[in-house]
């Protein structure tokens, strides 16, 4: 068995965390059916898991399993399903939604492309008798067909593949869903190299036009295998599943870290982060996640850390008999995706103009563990003000997450309402976030 793409999701209520994966064993199935199925798990504390014998499907004729959704029998190896718990749809049976690849037989054609499934509980599910819900592409590196002969085929390009990534995007009040996508070669042959796009949904039923938004870089930056988009203090940040193959998937290692991107709209997407891998490997073959990391975009957000889990191989041509494959969990402290840090022991970081009218407090997430943070204001003009000067600040020391800013004889009720720039001064500290509270 192959464990690959999973999604987990922890019930704030009760603290349980539910985890549902991809199990492939391909042509050890007796069933076409169970090729590749997607399996349950739970857990109390997020890294000690059940796999309860629920015996909802049978695997060649054992019914003790944790099986709680199988395929449709077509040639797919890769489910890529994705989960999402609907808090806002009355409808309780459809409270946890699902996207996931799959192949539908269509008119005597096994046609690929995007289905759903609802459930009340997460373990119970039923299949939309709708699919797919948008045809998808996958094949081998051909020239595209004349129009006249592409009956059978998207009826646009780029189309979805066999990677989904689910989310809820709250800004437009829509489910969205990341996708693999196929981008042509130079000399115009299809499936050349992986890109992503983006559709989106009011209903989870009508979905729209794909529409490409992330495409890999030139020279040798590999292919952009999927991406787990998530939305966090009004920013689209996603994992990128960079994989190191040139196009046709000739060259390179075949190793697939996840890389950091941010975005303002979802849409256009800034990758200033390429140098150094989110979630690196080490490519060497000797652990289960040493070669690829099939993310997952719904991170366990809890007070001190955010938790990433993730499937992974220990490499792209592993032996999917004899090698470890398995979910990985990776911690962050709560919102250090990346820092400001001075180039030359001092720096000072200036933030745009705000109103700080009924600011009760303002705290920093810093490490001053060898070296201090001051904070000062300057007006919107860029005039430092009186009393809340670096000479004046509270001086930070130490690493924590939620350090208070204060200044010795001043307070935030002190000062008169208006916009204000703030100003940190960083000697050998890093910072990763600020944070005001009205």
């Amino acid at each position: 068995m192959a464990i690959g793409y999973c999604t987990v999701y922890r019930d704030i209520r009760t603290g349980l965390f539910q985890c549902w994966y991809q199990s492939y064993s391909g042509n050890h199935a007796n069933d076409p059916t169970r090729r590749v199925v997607v399996c349950y798990a739970t857990s109390n504390d997020g890294v000690t898991w059940k796999k309860p014998n629920l015996g909802l499907f049978d695997y060649n004729d054992d019914h003790n399993t944790n099986i709680v959704l199988v395929g449709n029998g077509g040639r797919s190896s890769n489910y890529g399903a994705s989960v999402l718990v609907d808090h806002l749809d009355s409808n309780t049976e459809k409270r946890y939604k699902m996207a996931y690849w799959d192949f539908v037989n269509v008119a005597g054609r096994q046609v690929p492309g995007l289905c759903v499934a609802f459930s009340r509980d997460g373990i119970h599910w039923v299949k939309q008798s709708k699919a797919p819900l948008l045809q998808g592409a996958y094949g081998d590196p051909t020239q595209p067909p004349l129009s006249a002969e592409s009956q059978g085929e998207p009826p646009t390009r780029p189309a979805i593949s066999d990677v989904i990534d689910l989310m809820w995007d709250s800004r437009r009040d829509s489910f969205v869903i990341y996708s693999k996508t196929w981008i042509d070669a130079p000399d115009g042959r299809r499936f050349w190299k992986r890109a992503i796009i983006r559709t989106e949904s009011k209903d989870f039923a009508r979905w729209s036009t794909p529409r490409l938004i992330i495409v890999p870089g030139e020279g040798n930056s590999g292919q952009i295998h999927g991406a787990s988009v998530f939305y966090i203090h009004g920013v689209y940040l996603a994992m990128l599943q960079r994989l190191d193959f040139g196009g046709f998937d000739r060259g390179g290692t075949g190793n697939m870290p996840a890389e950091l991107a941010l975005s303002r709209d979802g849409i256009h997407w800034n990758r200033s982060f390429q140098d150094q891998m989110f979630l690196p490997v080490t490519g060497d073959g000797k652990t289960f996640d040493a070669g690829c990391l099939w993310t997952s975009s719904t991170p366990i957000h809890l007070p001190e850390e955010i938790r990433f889990y993730y499937g992974a191989y220990p490499g792209w041509n592993s032996d999917l008999e004899n090698d470890s494959t398995g979910i990985g969990l990776a911690i962050l402290p709560r919102d250090r995706f990346a820092a400001i840090e001075p180039t030359d022991a001092i720096a000072q970081v200036t933030l745009k103009s705000i109103e700080l009218s009924n600011v009760n407090r303002i705290t920093i997430n810093a490490d001053a563990t060898d070296g201090d943070v001051r904070v000062e204001l300057l007006t919107a003009g860029g005039y430092r003000v009186a009393g809340y000067t670096r000479d004046q600040s509270v001086i930070i020391t130490g690493n924590s997450l939620r350090h208070p800013v204060n200044w010795k004889r001043k307070t935030m009720a002190d000062l008169a309402a208006g916009r204000y720039q703030l100003r940190l001064h960083l000697k050998n500290a890093r910072l990763f976030a600020l944070t005001i509270q009205r």
